[in-house]
């Protein structure tokens, strides 16, 4: 389980398949950040979210992090569109007793979104997202939405499309800042909206 608060980003290094896929991340320190991304007190088989989704850790070596995609992870993710070079949103799992600053997130994306457009609103960002008519049930004005693995709050919701605002330091400490529109982005639901609705067609 996360919270949906990045710690650090990675820079996809090497992406193979042997077997399944294997992905290789280099960890990128953030300078500011309060260094809870210690890549050597992570444990081999810790569960790591990598852009919203959850990964099992495999290996580490220096400052890389090596982890096995399954192809049915690829299939329903935004894996697929990652190159060399690619920034993702990293964060370790949480911790009982640790501040829970975002929601619950457990790295299950649901589906993916497209970017529609990005606009600058003074120092933030407005980005509308694409999404099938399906997930829209589980969106609210207000509520909450993890978008490769950041917790964010929607804004509003209209016919295929939902809108959420970025601020500054979200914006320069996440792999937001290299989107385009066009870019495919992970989608978990709020876990809250999917029991309530599971409630509503009882």
């Amino acid at each position: 389980m996360f919270t949906g608060i990045v710690s650090h980003l990675g820079k996809v290094k090497k992406i193979s398949h042997p077997d399944d896929w294997e992905l290789m991340v280099d960890v990128i320190n953030n300078n500011d950040s309060d260094c809870s991304f210690n890549i050597n007190s992570i444990a081999i088989g810790a569960s790591i979210s990598c852009s919203g989704i959850c990964l099992t850790l495999k290996n580490v070596s220096n400052n890389t992090l090596f982890f096995d995609v399954s192809d049915e992870t690829k299939e329903k993710t935004n894996f697929s569109t990652w190159k060399v070079g690619s920034l993702i949103n990293l964060e370790k799992s949480l911790k009982v007793g640790d501040e829970l600053g975002g929601h619950f997130v457990y790295g299950h994306v649901d589906t993916t979104a497209l970017t529609r457009s990005i606009e600058k609103i003074n120092g933030s960002y407005k980005l509308t997202f694409k999404i099938k008519k399906d997930f829209l049930k589980y969106f609210a004005s207000k509520g909450s939405v993890s978008i490769d693995g950041v917790s964010l709050t929607v804004n509003n919701v209209d016919n295929e499309f939902f809108t959420v605002n970025i601020v500054p330091y979200t914006w320069s400490h996440t792999s937001f800042k290299n989107y385009r529109v066009g870019t495919i982005v992970n989608i978990e639901i709020d876990i809250l909206a999917r029991y309530i609705e599971s409630l509503k067609t009882k």
